[in-house]
């Protein structure tokens, strides 16, 4: 049974924090390590000097001073100082790094970045939209909501040895409900919003949407797979994301297409097949009113980038 604190807790926020690690490390020189998926957990990554590259779900991403690098689900990732580093797979000793207390890394070389990591344990039964999130969510500066409180808070965050167990704890939970918000806000997030997040079944809906976005989905046989009724599952994701399921399916299909265009040489009309539609000029006109241009030149433009 919960006590009264805890269920308060629950309530008024997105998941429960059940514990966390905070780590320190002081690095120079060729770095970098290899981190397996974590069950049950988050990763975050906070640069207060310098900083390095991560690498997860396929993708890279620059992490510079003062950013954030999120990883909702600790998916597998690898960091590390740069792309020249090679990192064994095998989630071995790091490279360049030495392990200098028990939550402290340090490298031999003089240090050229500042890493603080936060490994968060996560409830992830009351939680079941995590699956929907970003592998990444990055965070810098600039954003206009949490740049002001990051700048403020990655001191505190870098000093963390030196503070109380109860402080300690009370600092990375408000950063764990801040950071699982943004991710719900990301761009590349399956949800923009959490008002029905505690509804399995409508998370299984999108779940299933997402995974097979090319599909040819009806939306009764989808309703039935998950045990809703179809006016049921069209009021419930109609007001979950602010849109038809039809216009969400087409904006995933879309996404997908951006992302075969960008890491792919494949032929415009086999991406159109891939995403799910019949033809060729059907899949250009509404890339072109999704994205403001045609598949061809939208591929030309970031190869130029």
């Amino acid at each position: 049974m919960l006590r009264g604190d805890d269920r308060a807790r629950r309530a008024g926020a997105l998941l429960v924090v059940l514990g966390s690690e905070v780590t320190s490390l002081e690095l120079g020189g060729r770095w970098g390590k290899h981190r397996r998926a974590g069950r049950g957990s988050a990763k975050l990554y906070a640069a207060l000097h310098g900083g390095g590259e991560l690498e997860v779900a396929g993708a890279r991403m620059s992490l510079g001073p003062g950013e954030l690098a999120f990883l909702p689900r600790a998916d597998e990732h690898v960091i590390r100082d740069s792309a020249a580093t090679l990192v064994p797979r095998d989630g071995s000793a790091c490279v360049g790094m030495q392990q200098t207390a028990a939550d402290a890394w340090a490298s031999e070389a003089t240090p050229t970045t500042t890493l603080v990591t936060v490994d968060l344990q996560i409830d992830h039964a009351d939680a079941p939209w995590l699956s929907l999130l970003p592998a990444v969510v990055h965070i810098t500066r600039d954003d206009r909501e949490l740049g002001r409180w990051l700048a403020d808070t990655l001191a505190l965050l870098g000093r963390a040895r030196a503070l109380s167990p109860t402080l300690r704890e009370t600092i990375t939970a408000s950063w764990a409900q801040a950071l699982f918000a943004q991710a719900l806000r990301a761009e590349s997030a399956s949800l923009p919003g959490a008002e029905a997040l505690r509804d399995d079944r409508l998370v299984a809906a999108l779940l299933r949407l997402r995974a097979e976005p090319e599909k040819p989905w009806e939306l009764g046989e989808l309703a039935a797979q998950v045990g809703m009724s179809r006016s049921v599952l069209a009021a419930r994701t109609t007001a979950l994301l602010g849109e038809p399921v039809g216009s969400y399916l087409r904006r995933l299909r879309l996404d997908r297409a951006a992302s075969l265009l960008a890491t792919t040489d494949a032929p415009i009309k086999a991406i159109a097949a891939r995403v799910g539609y019949a033809s060729e000029p059907a899949f250009t006109r509404a890339f072109v009113r999704a994205r403001g241009t045609a598949p061809q030149a939208y591929r030309r433009a970031l190869r130029r980038a």
